[in-house]
């Protein structure tokens, strides 16, 4: 497959998060590894900064979340039963996630939520750039 070239940069042509997180799982599909594009998810609430400041143990104010390719691709290959659809449920996730719980390293929370799967969504810390960033995301069978 002949790789498509993007610089660097935020993906900000869509209207809702959701078409922008779909466009960049598709690209995702199409990107050699050495293209990294994002997007912007938003910042997290004071109450969630407050709950996230506890778990990580540093000061996340004014940090925004984002999702990039290689998370995507990560998440895609190391779970391959999460679909595009699954990718444009994660500001749900976060914004109405059953717990939040400190991740399995000390820079990562993992955020839970159950519909017809249960679905972890994990975010680090890139405190250089003030960045919440997916790590990986994954879906189980309920209670599995």
């Amino acid at each position: 497959m002949e790789a498509k070239q993007t610089d660097n940069k935020e993906i900000k042509d869509f209207v809702s998060v959701e078409e922008r997180i779909l466009k960049l799982v598709r690209e995702a599909s199409e990107t050699e590894w050495k293209n990294n594009r994002w997007v912007i998810l938003g910042e997290p609430t004071p109450k969630e900064v407050k709950k996230l400041n506890a778990l990580l143990g540093c000061d996340v104010t004014g940090f925004q979340r984002m999702v990039d390719i290689s998370a995507v691709k990560h998440s895609r290959k190391k779970h391959p039963n999460i679909t595009e659809a699954d990718f444009c449920l994660i500001p749900m996730i976060i914004d109405a996630a059953d717990d939040i719980t400190q991740g399995k390293y000390p820079d990562t929370v993992v955020y839970r939520k159950t519909l017809e799967k249960e679905y972890y969504y994990v975010e680090c810390t890139r405190t250089g750039r003030k960045r919440l960033a997916m790590k990986t995301f994954y879906k189980t069978k309920i209670g599995g």
